[in-house]
């Protein structure tokens, strides 16, 4: 699939057929997500998959109830000490978002279903899956074939809203020919309505 459909068309999904995921589709996904990028390469990303079904009943129970259709959930994991940091920021919640997306598109391109989900209870996500104190559960996703259909991506800003140029706030400038040409453009405009608004006046 080309790229910009890929894009277009990953959606996230809540319905899931029972269907299992192939070995080698599970590989594919997590090989995705182990090539991203990351702050000086340090790669802090630890994944869990989970296919056992008391367990992702647990994950249900703390986080999401539908997870648990899912065939596989994926849970993505970091190592805060193994990525950068400055004042304000730290950094492992930007290389998980990498390689989390990685593996997502992955999966859409495989014709799989994904749902990133970061609303559930650390604490005992961490207790169900025996994550160590030191390493924080960012998110998870089902994994599965879905069992429901949608459409291109829509709701989204329009591009002029999220992207500036040279400044925060400012618009594509058009050059000076250009917002000449655009300026005689509108003049143009102007002066023919006037003319209109004369000769209806003047007309008997």
């Amino acid at each position: 699939m080309e790229y910009t459909d890929l894009i277009k068309k990953r959606r996230s999904i809540r319905r899931y057929k029972p269907e299992p995921i192939s070995d080698q589709n599970l590989k594919t996904v997590l090989e995705a997500a182990r090539l991203a990028p990351s702050s000086g390469n340090r790669q802090c990303w630890r994944y869990i998959v989970v296919t056992d079904q008391n367990i992702k009943t647990r994950l249900a129970e703390v986080g999401e109830k539908w997870v648990s259709e899912a065939p596989v959930i994926i849970v993505a994991c970091a190592d805060p000490e193994a990525s950068g940091h400055k004042p304000g920021i730290d950094y492992f919640l930007v290389d998980i978002g990498i390689s989390f997306e990685h593996l997502i598109l992955a999966a859409a391109n495989l014709g799989l279903g994904t749902c990133w989900i970061a609303a559930f209870d650390e604490v005992q996500v961490k207790e169900a899956l025996g994550v160590p104190d030191e390493i924080r559960v960012v998110a998870y996703t089902p994994l599965g074939y879905p069992d429901e259909k949608k459409g291109q991506v829509f709701a989204r800003k329009p591009l002029r809203d999220i992207c500036f140029y040279e400044r925060y706030g400012q618009e594509k400038s058009q050059g000076i020919q250009g917002a000449a040409a655009t300026t005689i453009g509108n003049l143009y405009i102007k002066g023919r309505k006037l003319s209109e608004k004369l000769r209806n006046r003047l007309a008997f």
